[in-house]
């Protein structure tokens, strides 16, 4: 992993021995990007050497591609990272000339790194602008805040170490005003709040502690399973857990087997409580249970049902289920909802919040009490082959809702794991959000594998929607909710255009059938 962009740099004599590479170790690729940041760390002079050396390769890749396009976006995000003041430009280059979309957070980045501010006041003057994009990206498209404030930290850095101490002390002024008025979240953090409090008078000294908690936020490892106090009693049996004896349990019985009667209950008792960020943190407690239903449902239900239109309209045998990332079951629950559970011969919900986990089983066992359930409180990375002790089935339906695009996983592991539990007929459902290319990517490397190594392979849909002005428009929150197109009419769809809503949802969905052997 260490020597990859070692092994890169070996091969790209040309653009197209470089595509050759990407194409068939993409998977490799996404795994580094997404590793622990000491390993990173460790090739930071080949990222480097290989950008300002292998230009040409670089430049004259094909980046209609999905896979180039997201290596050039990640190559950016090492020279934000690392703050490599020579092979940022010629990164940016690729980007502009090409068109290629930048997210919010490495927006922000371009605006202290390239092209650089005229002046050291215009540097400072770009504070607000800079927050903003940074908390945009981590309220809709990173999975933590992590990334954004190693981010705002690199800009603080720069200007320590790049200007005078006069500079530094108002910028410095400008981070202490914010938290004070907390008027960005993220600065709120502990570790910003830190070097908020770090002296000036030694600016060499202040920009190396700065790059320590760089360091230290960028290696933090998540806390992936929470298990909270108030929800304890459950029944166990060997093969699940499930959420019994409580309030939500008992309100549910009361209301009808449909996804929308059953979101109705957390809207009720979500009140105004906003999900922090776009949705990927592991939930904690009920009250985060509430609002993420009400927050996220509707916009996983279309999506999904959107994802179904691809799968046939009926099954001839009983399937199996396995549900990855499960959350609270909403994909089983819209599957059970559009299917019935005539022909479902097991669900296995994987889940490495356990109290999600069980509301997860709630939610299956409210569309048919009589389904085998299995549920694995696991993060992806813990899942051996032995938790899959599945009754044997000629079709496997493969449910993957919001869950491919995350960091944090093995996507090689998976795939693995995959392939030694399952086989004969296998259907999979990917369905996200649009975020940028590096996560679609992470979509189209799963599908592209089984693309790749199996005949049998058959692609029934894919789909990109993104919020773009030239992209068509999918739905909105307006479209859904009441099926009205004249966009405007309603409070929260006040902006729009020809192509629709700005606040348009997106989708990036694939479906394809595979049969394993």
């Amino acid at each position: 992993m260490n020597n990859l962009f070692e092994k890169i740099f070996e091969i790209s004599d040309n653009a197209d021995s470089l595509d050759k590479f990407l194409n068939e170790n993409m998977q490799k690729v996404n795994e580094f990007y997404n590793s622990n940041y000491a390993c990173i760390l460790l090739s930071k002079n080949s990222i480097e050497k290989f950008i300002l050396l292998k230009y040409n390769a670089i430049s004259q890749l094909d980046f209609s591609k999905s896979y180039t396009k997201s290596f050039a976006l990640m190559l950016l995000d090492f020279c934000e990272r690392f703050n490599f003041i020579s092979a940022t430009p010629r990164i940016h280059t690729i980007l502009t000339e090409r068109n290629i979309p930048v997210n919010s957070r490495l927006q922000a980045a371009l605006l202290f790194l390239y092209p650089k501010p005229k002046t050291n006041s215009e540097l400072v003057d770009r504070f607000d602008v800079i927050c903003e994009k940074l908390q945009l990206a981590i309220d809709t498209e990173e999975d933590n805040d992590k990334k954004a404030i190693a981010t705002f930290l690199n800009y603080y850095g720069i200007v320590v170490n790049d200007t005078r101490l006069e500079f530094a002390e108002q910028v410095k002024q400008k981070m202490l005003d914010a938290i004070q008025n907390e008027t960005y979240a993220f600065l709120q953090n502990e570790s910003v709040s830190t070097i908020a409090n770090v002296e000036l008078q030694d600016l060499a000294a202040a920009y190396t502690q700065i790059q320590n908690v760089i360091d230290i936020v960028l290696g933090k490892e998540d806390i992936v399973i929470y298990v909270p106090d108030e929800i304890t009693e459950e029944e166990t049996t060997e093969e699940f857990i499930i959420e019994t004896d409580t309030d939500y349990s008992r309100e549910l019985l009361s209301v009808p087997n449909d996804f929308d009667s059953i979101r109705s209950i957390s809207v009720r008792h979500a009140g105004s409580l906003k999900i922090a960020g776009r949705g990927v943190k592991i939930l904690e407690s009920k009250d985060e249970l509430f609002g993420y239903f009400k927050s996220f449902g509707n916009m996983h239900k279309a999506k999904l049902l959107s994802s179904f239109e691809a799968l046939p309209k009926t099954f001839d045998s009983k399937i199996n289920i396995i549900d990855w990332g499960c959350g609270q079951g909403f994909a089983s629950m819209i599957f059970l909802e559009k299917y019935g559970s005539d022909f479902v011969n097991h669900i296995t919900l994987v889940e490495p919040s356990e109290i999600a986990l069980k509301r997860a089983a709630l939610h299956c066992k409210k569309y048919c009490s009589e389904i085998p359930l299995n549920t694995i409180c696991k993060k992806m990375d813990d899942l051996e082959e032995e938790d899959f002790n599945l009754p044997k089935s000629d079709i496997t339906i493969h449910l993957f809702s919001n869950i491919l695009d995350i960091d944090g996983y093995s996507q090689k592991h998976l795939i693995e794991l995959i392939e030694q539990t399952q086989a004969s007929e296998n259907y999979f459902v990917c369905a996200s959000p649009y975020i940028d290319s590096i996560k679609t990517e992470r979509l189209e490397s799963f599908k592209r594998y089984f693309e790749t190594i199996y005949d049998s392979f058959e692609l029934l849909l894919d789909i990109i929607n993104t919020k773009s002005p030239d992209d068509e428009f999918w739905c909105c929150n307006n479209t859904y909710t009441h099926g009205n197109v004249n966009h405007g009419t309603y409070f929260n769809c006040n902006d729009f255009d020809d192509c629709g809503c700005y606040n348009k949802w997106t989708r990036v969905i694939k479906v394809f059938k595979v049969i394993l052997e």
